[in-house]
Order: C-alpha cells, then sequence, then structure tokens
C-alpha cells in the first residue's frame, strides 16, 4: 500500500509550503460551508503534501478571471516544483449547527495549536470550539514550521522544542500551563514579532506573512462573518505566495546551524517565556542575529 501523502516538512520549497496552507485552508471552508462539518484537529501530523495530477492546459484556456497566483500555482503544480495540500484525520470532525459554526465535545484539538481560550478549560468537557479556532490553529502550525526547522526537511540543530519559545507549547500539565501558554498566545497576537524574531534564517521571507495573519486573527470577534475570517487569511497567503522571496541556494550543508535566533533570548520575550529557555546549553556554536524586517 502506497502512502497518500508527505509529511509537511517533506515541502521543497516556500512557494510550496505557501500553496500547501492555502489548500488546506480552501479544504476547511469547503468542509464548513458545504458539508457543515468542523475538523476540529488541525494540527502539523493531520496536513500532508499531496501529489496531485494536474492536465496540462493550454494558455488560451486560461482565462482572464484567474489570478496570477493561481495561474503560477498551476504551472508549478504541473513542472513538479508545487505539490496540493492535504487535511487528514476526520476522527473528531463533528457536525456544524448550520445557524451557529461551534461546537461542544471532549475533544478540543491538540495542545500546541490550541486556542487560548480553548485553554482556560483544555481538560473540559464542554469547551466550545469555532469555525474561527480552526483557522487559527492552522497559523499556529505554520510557526511551528518556521520555528523548528532550519529548511526543507531539515530540523535545526538544537531541534529539540523544549529549548525554544515553543516549550510552552508542548508542557501544559496543570491548569498553571495552560494559562502560561494562554497568556503567551494571546502576547503574541498583539506583538507578533515576539514570536517571528525566532524564526530560523531560512524562514525569515514569511515573517511578514506571519506577522499579518497574527495581526488579522487579533481582530476577530464571535460575530464576524466567517466568510471574512477565510478570505482574509486567505488573501494574506496568497500575497506572500505572490512575493515571497526563496532563500537562495540553501541546503542543510551550507546552514549547519540553522536554529538561527535561539540565542537571543531575552530581547523580545515576555518574563513568563523566558524561564528555563537556554539555547546555550550543550555548548551548541550560536550564529549571527537576523531580524525579521
Amino acid at each position: 500500500m502506497q502512502p497518500v501523502g508527505l509529511p509537511l516538512s517533506e515541502f521543497k520549497s516556500l512557494w510550496e509550503l505557501l500553496s500547501i496552507f492555502i489548500d488546506v485552508l480552501d479544504t476547511h471552508k469547503a468542509l464548513v460551508q458545504e458539508l457543515c462539518v468542523l475538523h476540529h484537529d488541525v494540527s502539523i501530523n493531520n496536513i500532508m503534501i499531496y501529489d496531485c495530477d494536474v492536465p496540462q492546459v493550454k494558455p488560451a484556456t486560461v482565462t482572464v478571471k484567474k489570478s496570477l497566483a493561481m495561474i503560477l500555482t498551476v504551472e508549478r503544480i504541473q513542472v513538479g516544483i508545487l505539490h496540493n495540500g492535504l487535511l487528514l484525520d476526520f476522527d473528531y470532525v463533528i457536525d456544524l449547527d448550520q445557524n451557529l459554526p461551534t461546537i461542544c465535545g471532549d475533544h478540543t484539538g491538540t495542545v500546541p495549536f490550541m486556542l487560548a481560550h480553548i485553554l482556560l478549560d483544555y481538560k473540559g468537557s464542554q469547551m466550545t470550539h469555532s469555525t474561527s479556532d480552526d483557522l487559527e490553529s492552522l497559523v499556529y502550525v505554520l510557526i511551528w514550521m518556521c520555528i523548528l526547522y532550519a529548511g526543507p526537511a531539515t530540523l535545526h540543530e538544537d531541534k529539540h522544542v523544549t529549548e525554544t519559545i515553543l516549550k510552552s507549547w508542548v508542557t501544559v500539565a496543570t491548569d498553571v500551563d495552560a494559562m502560561t501558554l494562554r497568556v503567551l498566545k494571546t502576547y503574541i497576537k498583539s506583538w507578533p514579532s515576539t514570536i517571528t524574531n525566532e524564526f530560523t534564517i531560512y524562514f525569515q521571507p514569511v515573517c511578514s506573512v506571519v506577522q499579518k495573519l497574527l495581526t488579522e486573527i487579533h481582530h476577530w470577534s464571535a460575530t464576524d462573518n466567517i466568510e471574512n475570517h477565510y478570505q482574509a487569511l486567505r488573501n494574506i497567503l496568497v500575497e506572500g505566495f505572490g512575493t515571497v522571496k526563496e532563500v537562495s541556494n540553501w541546503s542543510p550543508a551550507q546552514d549547519v546551524h540553522g536554529y538561527g535566533l535561539l540565542h537571543h533570548k531575552g530581547k523580545h520575550l515576555p518574563p513568563w517565556v523566558t524561564e528555563g529557555y537556554d539555547s546555550n546549553e550543550a555548548g551548541l556554536p550560536q550564529p549571527a542575529h537576523h531580524h525579521c524586517t
């Protein structure tokens, strides 16, 4: 039996990574609006890369109504540069009330990608989980990639998550831990550079994309039209797809210490993050610091 796709970490370029997130966003929208179901567990392990077969299209058949980003996506898929994103694992999918895009249940997602308000009662049985919560989880998956990976299919040298700003994302064992993570996730939506300044060198070109995504979700409210949420995130991702510049000639051999920014542990971090945060353990050599622009 052949695997249906590749892990998200096997992306080959920033273009491909952003195109995958656009695909997953579109898939999620179709599930909600056409099938009235909520995935309910958007996480890094539930997104894969799908090698799809797109038929060749003659230039004359491409209508002017298609966006430039869409045309470029199709062309790059055809020549093998890009692949599609695949949202999988529907074990926790739940039917939505057509008049209220929220659900209550005993599973509210994977802890590192949970929302701030869900973390208030992450072990509870009746925590409300909305469509917008799934979309915010998608942003957290992208952040996870940008901090823990040095580049395509390559974890950074200092790869253990507990030695990064993401430590509090994976060490939720008590209500205090949950509250700490809740405060951090609320904070980064107000001050996106707190998190993007920790991106590894390869992911510097997408700092502005993630900052815009975090700023956007910071202004969401429960009374918003969910269609506006989908469109806002998609616009940001498509803009990034069309403008992002790849890191030229990147390879693991040329970026041995691709963990990038971890040695500047206190410069942009709130006090509750810095405790126990040390990238100098084990005597690791430290690269030059690069701020997001």
